[in-house]
C-alpha cells in the first residue's frame, strides 16, 4: 500500500513539474555582457542574469566577450529571496551585433534532465 501511494506521488510531482516547465514563457533581456561573482552574466537595468551556458560559447561565436552589448531569449528563473537582484537564465537565442545565434535547447522538458535532450549513454561504461 505504502509503495503504491509513493509512486501515485511521485508520478503527480513528475507531471506537474514538466507541465509546468513547459508552459513557461519566454523572457528577452537586453544589456551587458560581464562576468559577477565568476559566472557569465548579464545586467539588465538593476537586475542581474547570471546566464548558463553561455561560456561554452565565448571564442566561437566572434564579439562574445566582457561589454558587449546582447540580447538573449529564454528562461528566467523566480528569485529565491523577495527582494533578491540576482537570477538564474537559461538561453535559447543570443543576438550579437545584429546577427541571432541558438545557443540553447526551446525544449524545456528536454532541459530538465539536464542534458540539453541529448542521449549521453552510448553505451559504454556505466553511468
Amino acid at each position: 500500500m505504502k509503495k503504491i501511494v509513493l509512486l501515485c506521488l511521485f508520478t503527480v510531482i513528475i507531471g506537474g513539474s514538466i507541465f509546468a516547465q513547459s508552459n513557461t514563457p519566454t523572457t528577452t533581456i537586453k544589456g551587458t555582457l560581464g562576468l559577477s561573482k565568476g559566472r557569465v552574466s548579464v545586467v539588465s537595468g538593476n537586475i542581474t542574469y547570471y546566464v548558463r551556458g553561455l561560456e561554452r560559447h565565448v571564442g566561437f561565436i566572434e564579439g562574445l566577450k566582457e561589454g558587449a552589448q546582447v540580447s538573449i531569449d529564454g528562461y528566467a528563473a523566480a528569485p529565491t529571496i523577495e527582494g533578491q537582484k540576482d537570477r538564474l537564465f537559461r538561453a535559447v537565442n543570443l543576438t550579437l551585433n545584429g546577427k541571432t545565434y541558438e545557443v540553447g535547447s526551446p525544449d524545456a522538458a528536454k532541459m530538465a534532465n539536464g542534458r540539453n535532450g541529448k542521449d549521453t549513454n552510448s553505451g559504454k561504461g556505466k553511468r
